[in-house]
């Protein structure tokens, strides 16, 4: 047990160090600063003196100091805020919470005081670290770069610095490295996984004359590269700079409170004067600037979003601030990338042809041994294949991988040629017409084909696609039935995006298209009245995550990038809990509708209650403590609400 509790604090510790250091500029921030020393004051004085909640100010105990320093510790930082609002005329709640505060303290109410600053702030707070949060995704992207690479020059191979290299300098890139910039193949071969970029579920062979992007990973084979486009300039920081740009464009939603500050201070104002000047007490005034503290009203919102929230962790999705919820009831119109989206992104063997007449199990068991060494992914998807269906996978007396081609290997002896259709072409050109005639309708569907040869006849075809996920059909089919647009925007080739559109019944999809153009294309239906949904996991969905109204992340495959752009992340990779999400936010938004009208009920009850003196500042700020109970049962309720069948 000790040990256990060892290890708990140890890996505590070092998430509290991680976060400490990730988030370093947020937590030295003024407001956090004001709003961590203010709520400990406040929780340090219900400790010690609960009863200095209710206390008259001149009936407070003495330890109440602590009350005292709580509300002007976290009503400084409203103070200042509200007069650089006046300054710059911008009228937000800071200022009526600030006379709020100052009546409060002035008639000795310290504890009401505290308790409507540190309620400001902390959701001050809390909108401050989600912009934190957000501004992350560009470090992930830099991630992708090495930050050294090896560059010939004047015929020695250097190890430089990224922000050394230049247009038309030559990178040697390895296996397994990253390439550093967008270029030209001068010489080499292999395969390339472009999914971060592109979104191309499958790796693409490349051969001398093919382009290449920065931030792409490659997996077999080595490459000589000339740079024609560095740093910034890349493909792939252009995509950093639209995620920048789409993050500075979306203005954060302001607080109900806020939308109407400029009618509230002033009526707030005008009617402790009035009240003043006609009863001659100026409690009564002080009392209507404290019943006029949106205390429940701030409670009204956070506490539905809250609760909602709640249910979509419990139910494996993250939505990162409260203002997605409310954008979420709005949507109509769902867009998917396809790539470990709508599929699980890994190729799969899904039919053998047999064109020589040996049985399926006998052309696999061969193309499995002649792969059995291969590190290409093709390779590995027919080797794991071979082994879900228990077949005996022998070791190849010869194995030649040939990166960007295919393999030749020995295998009980049997000569074997697997790979490209161009590969086998050029080693058996005798073949080349059936080869072709074979493939040709196969390949125009999308798929993957790849030839095999059996001592120097061909003997069957192996075809590989990214497969669906088991789910994505009943939700496509569900978020139909909501009355839901749904669209397919992949960065795959037209044939592969048509088949998958046609088999999950999306009415719309667009091939082809690079990461900018995702954006064009999510813009365009904003442009038409749109409210868009964007659901994808890749790095190239990034900019088209932070542009659409509420950008989903596929949480356990989705890179950083998509996870820290997007609104809401899918833990779970399930897409059954979109049509889940869009019903709990339109039945947070009926409760947050719910609860304002009670706030607005109880505001209009405490001052019909304070005009004729019967509430004094006490037992206003008490009315205003019990009238917040309702507003919680009512939002809690949206914790239990279920996932409809």
């Amino acid at each position: 047990m000790t040990t256990q509790v060892r290890t708990i604090c140890v890996t505590c510790a070092r998430g509290t160090n991680s976060f400490v250091k990730q988030y370093r500029s947020f937590l030295l921030e003024p407001g956090t600063l004001f709003t961590l020393a203010s709520s400990v004051l406040l929780l340090a004085a219900v400790i010690l003196s609960p009863g200095g909640l209710f206390s008259t100010g001149s009936a407070a105990p003495a330890d109440t100091w602590l009350y005292l320093a709580a509300a002007l510790v976290g009503s400084s930082y409203i103070w200042w805020s509200a007069v650089q609002g006046i300054r710059e005329g911008d009228f937000t709640a800071d200022i009526p919470v600030s006379v709020a505060t100052l009546a409060a303290i002035a008639i000795g109410e310290n504890a009401a005081a505290a308790v409507v600053a540190v309620l400001l702030l902390v959701g001050g707070m809390l909108e401050d670290f989600v912009a934190a949060r957000a501004g992350k995704a560009l470090e992930a992207l830099d991630e992708l770069l090495p930050n050294q690479v090896t560059v010939r020059r004047n015929g020695h191979d250097v190890l430089i610095a990224l922000e050394e290299v230049q247009v038309s300098d030559l990178l040697l890139i390895r296996p397994g490295e990253r390439i550093a910039v967008d270029g030209e193949i001068t010489s080499g071969r292999a395969a390339v996984n472009e999914a971060a970029i592109t979104g191309e579920s499958l790796p693409i062979d490349k051969i001398p004359g093919d382009s290449v992007f920065a931030g792409t990973l490659v997996q077999g084979g080595a490459l000589e590269v000339c740079a024609t486009r560095v740093g910034d300039d890349t493909t792939l920081g252009q995509i950093r700079r639209m995620v920048a740009d789409a993050l500075d464009q979306k203005a954060p939603i302001e607080r109900l409170l806020d939308r109407y500050a400029k009618l509230y201070t002033p009526i707030a104002l005008i009617l402790g004067g009035l009240l003043w000047w006609w009863s001659g007490d100026i409690l009564r005034a002080i009392t209507m600037l404290i019943v006029f503290c949106p205390c429940v009203m701030v409670l009204a919102t956070p506490t539905a979003l809250v609760a909602s929230i709640g249910n979509a962790a419990m139910r494996g999705s993250l939505v990162k601030q409260g203002a997605t919820i409310e954008a979420m009831a709005k949507i109509d119109t769902i867009a998917f990338d396809k790539t470990g989206t709508l599929t699980l992104g890994q190729p799969a063997l899904v039919e053998i042809i047999s064109l020589n007449g040996q049985s399926d199990t006998e052309i696999l068991q061969l193309a499995a041994s002649a792969e059995k060494f291969s590190e290409h992914p093709l390779g590995q998807a027919v080797v794991q294949a071979a082994t879900s269906r228990d077949l005996s996978i022998l070791d190849p007396e010869i194995f030649e991988a040939l990166p960007g081609q295919g393999v030749q290997a020995r295998v009980n002896g049997s000569e074997l040629l697997l790979g490209r259709t161009q590969f086998l072409a050029e080693r058996l050109p005798f073949l080349t017409g059936q080869i072709e005639a074979q493939t040709g309708a196969l390949t125009a569907h999308g798929r993957t084909v790849i030839p095999v040869a059996v001592d120097r006849q061909l003997a069957g075809l192996l075809i590989l696609e990214d497969t669906l996920r088991p789910e994505a059909k009943q939700t496509i089919a569900r978020l139909h039935q909501l009355g839901l647009r749904t669209v397919l925007i992949s960065g795959d080739n037209r044939a592969t995006a048509e088949r998958i559109a046609a088999e999950l019944s999306i009415p719309e999809f667009h091939a082809e298209v690079l990461p900018q153009q995702k954006v064009e294309i999510v813009q365009q239906l904003q442009q038409a009245g749109r409210k868009v949904a964007f659901v994808g996991d890749g790095v190239n969905d990034g900019p088209a995550l932070a542009t659409a109204d509420v950008g989903v992340a596929m949480g356990v495959a989705g890179t950083d990038v998509a996870i820290e752009t997007a609104e809401v992340a899918l833990l779970s990779d399930e897409l059954t809990k979109l049509p889940h999400l869009l019903a709990l936010s339109q039945k947070a938004i009926h409760v947050i509708h719910q609860n304002l009208v009670f706030s607005l009920g109880i505001l209009a009850l405490a001052v019909g209650l304070t005009i004729p003196g019967i509430l004094t500042p006490v037992t206003g700020a008490l009315l205003h403590e019990l009238s917040s109970l309702p507003v919680i049962a009512n939002s809690a309720r949206l914790i239990s609400v279920k996932e409809q069948a």
